[in-house]
């Protein structure tokens, strides 16, 4: 019996990637896609070397639990959900393994497809195309069951004040909130990671943790050179709120620079592993609309100016 070892390798990545990045867009974590595939990669390393001389044991039902469990365990190990992140894993996995002999039964020889698939006894235009086929499918499938819908990393460049950070935020198209004024997407930034742009005086009022209302007024009685607002919210397990709101000189994905953006102040944090500290929820590209909408800010705050 001749055995491909290239083939179980990339067969085995392919789909350990594509299960490991259903089950974070499934959980609505960011998707760290660099860090799935190497893991994936240490899948398909482990199914190739069970063909090994010698190796063969390695291929016993324990051995496969514990591989794919060290493999669900480094991809998610970041996240705070670990465990439930785990067994989504193996719960998509088992799903996999259900649509596969549910074909087999259909072409009359479940065992025979089982075996051809585990030792990758199948044509790579077969191979390519299934492939495709599972990622088009767990996108459809799972597009819109996680609770963030970009999911993706990015850095954001936050100026306040003449003051410049970079903040890590999620891309977050469930996030809605938009300035009254004008429409666009607000930037969600926990507090802390935005104090050290604001003057002293102003970022010891918001140390306080006062309500949003408070805080505001507070910090206009003090005199603050910056311009706060609040911004009404609502969010699961939050029917109403009130958030408060810093306009920026401007923020930066991308290099697509968007003047005069408000920041929302969140009092704690937004992310439940800390590998993020900003939600965005506006687009990801700049386009003409862009361009257009940021000309036309940049004409509105210079009209204000000069009415002032």
């Amino acid at each position: 019996m001749r055995i491909y070892i290239d083939r179980v390798f990339l067969l085995n990545l392919a789909v350990d990637y594509l299960l490991l990045l259903a089950a974070a867009r499934l959980a609505g974590i960011p998707l760290r896609r660099l860090r799935l595939l190497l893991c994936a990669a240490g899948g398909g390393l482990y199914a190739a070397v069970v063909f090994l001389p010698g190796l063969g044991w390695l291929a016993h039902p324990v051995g496969k639990v514990v591989s794919g469990a060290a493999m669900a365990l480094a991809a998610f190990a970041p996240e705070r959900s670990r465990w439930r992140l785990i067994g989504l894993f193996f719960l998509l996995s088992g799903a996999l393994a259900g649509i596969i002999l549910a074909a087999g039964f259909c072409v009359g020889a479940p065992g025979l497809l089982l075996g051809r698939i585990y030792r990758a006894e199948i044509d790579w235009r077969l191979l390519l195309g299934g492939t495709v086929a599972l990622s088009a499918a767990l996108h459809l499938l799972f597009r819109q069951g996680a609770r963030h819908g970009g999911g993706e990393l990015m850095t954001v460049q936050v100026a306040i004040g003449g003051h410049v950070r970079k903040l890590t935020a999620l891309h977050d198209t469930g996030n809605t909130l938009r300035d009254p004024v004008n429409g666009r997407p607000v930037l969600v930034a926990e507090q802390a990671a935005v104090l050290e742009l604001l003057p002293e005086r102003d970022a010891a009022i918001l140390r306080e943790n006062s309500a949003p209302e408070a805080a505001m007024a507070r910090l206009y009685d003090g005199g603050s050179r910056l311009h706060f607002t609040l911004l009404p919210f609502r969010s699961v397990g939050t029917e109403s709120g009130l958030l408060l709101a810093v306009r920026s000189d401007y923020i930066a994905l991308h290099r697509r620079r968007m003047p005069r953006t408000l920041i929302a102040l969140s009092p704690g944090p937004v992310s439940d592993g800390g590998g993020y500290c900003a939600l965005w929820g506006g687009a990801m590209e700049r386009g003409e609309n862009a361009e257009e909408a940021d000309t036309a800010d940049l004409a509105q705050s210079s009209a204000s100016g000069q009415a002032g």
